[in-house]
């Protein structure tokens, strides 16, 4: 014979288990949340980053100086400390367009969780001015040679046919 008080609620040890998958659940969420905002926020403070150094590129490319671009120099930063930066410049086959690599390096910002690190760009420039400076004149003037000789081999063979 069955007893009334059994068929009309929870046993003890039912709400327990009921109770301990809540708060592992309530755990997993929390902790989830957690993660999402942490990673959100590494997500932002690297993007904020990388504008920062796009900034500092663009205002170093803006130099069109050979010997200051060959020198390289320091950039102050609010949000990154001083970037201090140098180049390697080397001419290509193609007239007045060179090849730079730039480094970064820079010392972070304690107050705003920047730590410190470098960054190296290669990137090629079109730079007119930079082919007459003693590095590249003779370099420049063998290109010069070069295509004019092209111009006058291709103008021979067109005489002949």
């Amino acid at each position: 014979m069955k007893s009334k008080a059994s068929t009309h609620g929870f046993m003890l040890i039912e709400v327990l288990i009921a109770l301990a998958i809540f708060g592992l659940s309530a755990v997993y969420l929390v902790d989830g949340a957690f993660i999402a905002s942490r990673t959100i926020r590494i997500m932002k403070d690297t993007r904020e980053l990388e504008q920062d150094l796009l900034w500092a590129r663009s205002e170093i490319f803006r130099e069109t100086d050979y010997e200051k671009m060959e020198e390289g120099g320091d950039l102050p930063t609010i949000s990154m400390g001083e970037i201090r930066w140098e180049t390697e410049i080397e001419m290509t086959d193609v007239i007045d367009l060179f090849k730079v690599r730039l480094l970064l390096e820079y010392d972070g910002n304690d107050e705003l969780g920047v730590e410190p690190g470098e960054r190296t760009y290669k990137m090629l420039m079109f730079r007119p001015k930079w082919g007459s400076h003693g590095d590249f004149s003779s370099d420049r003037n063998r290109l010069l040679q070069d295509k004019t000789d092209k111009i006058r081999e291709i103008q021979d063979e067109r005489n002949r046919d």
